[in-house]
């Protein structure tokens, strides 16, 4: 319970990131308040239970690809492309969308490595 504002704070959800051989572990933190409330009582009614968990991350993935415009999308895929974040943020970020991506990038490069010669009058 937050002493300050009387809400419950959901138990924070570990996020594990890889970039580089490296594991990083991040931890992300809000107010569930009703939200909790409302997973708790699903989690005791539903047959077998409910992956609370999984249900978050899903739900941040979903709102976080909501609120991304197409200039973003084309920001995250040339960070990816440079190294600057892993395949797995750049695949959480664009979701299918990644891979028509790589497949316009490929054949974006061999068009541009193409023979054009034949063309030549």
């Amino acid at each position: 319970m937050c002493s300050h504002t009387g809400e419950q704070l959901i138990r924070p959800a570990t996020v594990s990131l890889s970039m580089s051989q490296e594991s990083l572990d991040d931890t992300i933190k809000f107010r569930a308040g009703p939200l909790k409330e409302a997973a708790n009582e699903l989690d005791s009614v539903h047959l077998g239970g409910i992956n609370i968990s999984e249900l978050g991350r899903a739900g941040l993935t979903q709102m976080l690809r909501r609120a991304m415009t197409d200039e973003d999308k084309i920001a995250i895929y040339e960070r990816y492309s440079a190294g600057d974040i892993s395949e797995d943020a750049a695949r959480v970020l664009l979701g299918e969308e990644f891979d028509l991506l790589q497949e316009d990038t490929e054949a974006f490069r061999e068009a541009t490595e193409s023979d054009t010669s034949d063309y030549l009058v």
